[in-house]
């Protein structure tokens, strides 16, 4: 029965045979490679640098290096700067908010005054900034090159004593009036002021903040 009915239709079953294997053909990829490898995955787009210089450069390969170079104010090693700038970027952010500072101005003048960390006061005394000794000061002291520096519990303290120490001044409100938001006005400002050894302290400053693209900070 089955042979008869296949005899009887054999042009309509190799018909629709041949519009099946059509189908077949049309759907199936072209791979003149071989089988695929069962590991190979599709490559994901790589997460760009966060800390980027202007013309795209990563700041890995572009960290500034302090003029006036001493044993205590070394050389700044690219991983080392980059570690320095994740490693208290919120605690800039928290103060920004809480004193109007741009946090890219905070980070800078701790990156600068303390060679990212790297001077041989910072980690006794955890004064990222060389802030001296003043006649108000109650905390405790340590000293360097002959130099009263305060003391700090923490890298935290250090940064909110600078903080607290910038809004003391007289000077504080008519810059914060006159510089608002634009850091490049508050550098201009606060290099006027005698709260730093660093030599070229503005340029320095400045270059840390561009290399490290610092101002972003100040919109989060």
């Amino acid at each position: 029965m089955k042979w008869k009915f296949i005899k009887t239709n054999w042009f309509s079953i190799a018909l629709v045979l041949l519009v099946l294997g059509a189908i077949v053909r049309k759907n199936l990829p072209f791979n003149t490679a071989g089988p695929a490898s069962p590991n190979r995955k599709d490559p994901k787009e790589a997460s760009p640098e966060k800390y980027t210089a202007a013309g795209g450069k990563s700041a890995m390969d572009l960290v500034p290096q302090m003029s006036g170079l001493s044993s205590d104010r070394p050389a700044v090693d690219k991983t080392v700067a980059i570690a320095f700038v994740r490693r208290f970027e919120k605690v800039a952010i928290s103060e920004r908010k809480k004193f109007g500072i741009p946090s890219s101005v905070l980070l800078a003048c701790a990156y600068v005054n303390s060679s990212a960390g790297q001077r041989s006061f910072v980690e006794p005394s955890n004064n990222y900034f060389a802030l001296p000794c003043t006649s108000d000061w109650e905390g405790e002291t340590t000293t360097a090159d002959g130099r009263c520096l305060r003391k700090y519990e923490s890298a935290w303290a250090s940064f909110r004593d600078f903080s607290i120490y910038l809004t003391s001044q007289e000077w504080f409100g008519s810059v914060k009036k006159s510089a608002g938001k634009d850091w490049q006005a508050w550098v201009t400002e606060i290099a006027k002021q005698d709260i730093s050894d660093a030599p070229n302290f503005k340029n320095e400053m400045e270059k840390a903040i561009e290399t490290f693209r610092l101002y972003d900070l100040d919109e989060l």
